[in-house]
């Protein structure tokens, strides 16, 4: 969600939204498949409360959710005027989906052997957390502005690079001839940034003009001068 620069008027569709817009639908879609496999085959719940009471209210509070954030945004953007206001998007937080299945879900259904005992003490767990969530609103700006950036954000990168990128990288060199050829292809247009329409650029670029400046400059660099040269 973004706004034009010569307008005030947020624009509720951009061409670049269609990348979001499957990009988290498919991350949604992929946690939803493992939450139900852990409902189902590891807690053993029953079919009828996994697919008639848990998936059912998680797709509702997914939708309340994302609207209520594309509304913060889109209030956003109107009250700034700026052209970057994107909506938080909301879903199932991974790490926590298994930290509660398996800390507080899977012993209480091994110990009572009743697995609605065991989706119970989940339902009571996030109760609690909702309460220390909201607590949490009215500290995190006082740890925020005493606690430097570098170490908020150094826990978070080290998650991401563990859970997020190496994981994938190993499946990746698992199935090489289809992880790096997707690698390629994700990389070519990373560092492209030439759009469809526009010509192909040729990689070997002048010799003349590339000894001051890396080669990959030309690429990035949209309708500069060094591109007017390359051509």
């Amino acid at each position: 969600m973004s706004t034009a620069t010569t307008t005030s008027k947020p624009a509720l569709w951009t061409p670049g939204d269609w990348n979001a817009f499957f990009g988290f639908g498919t991350n949604i879609l992929v946690n939803m498949l493992v939450l139900t496999g852990l409902l189902r085959f590891v807690i053993k719940m029953p079919d009828n409360i996994v697919f008639g009471r848990i998936l059912p209210a998680l797709g509702l509070m997914m939708c309340l959710s994302t609207f209520y954030y594309a509304f913060l945004a889109y209030r956003l953007a109107q009250k700034t005027g700026r052209s970057d206001v994107c909506a938080l998007p909301s879903g199932v937080s991974v790490p926590h989906m298994f930290i509660v299945t398996f800390v507080i879900m899977l012993p209480i259904t091994l110990t009572t052997g009743d697995p609605i005992k065991g989706w119970e003490a989940g339902l009571v767990w996030v109760f609690f957390q909702s309460f220390i969530l909201m607590i949490g609103g009215f500290i995190a700006p006082i740890v925020r502005r005493i606690t430097p950036r570098a170490a908020l954000l150094g826990t978070l990168a080290g998650v991401s690079i563990t859970f997020i990128s190496m994981r994938p990288a190993l499946e990746m060199f698992m199935t090489p001839q289809i992880g790096l050829v997707c690698f390629a292809i994700i990389m070519a247009s990373w560092f492209g940034g030439v759009r469809r329409r526009s010509r192909v650029l040729r990689l070997p670029v002048s010799r003349r003009y590339s000894h001051h400046r890396h080669p990959l400059w030309h690429l990035r660099s949209g309708r500069s001068d060094g591109q007017r040269r390359i051509r």
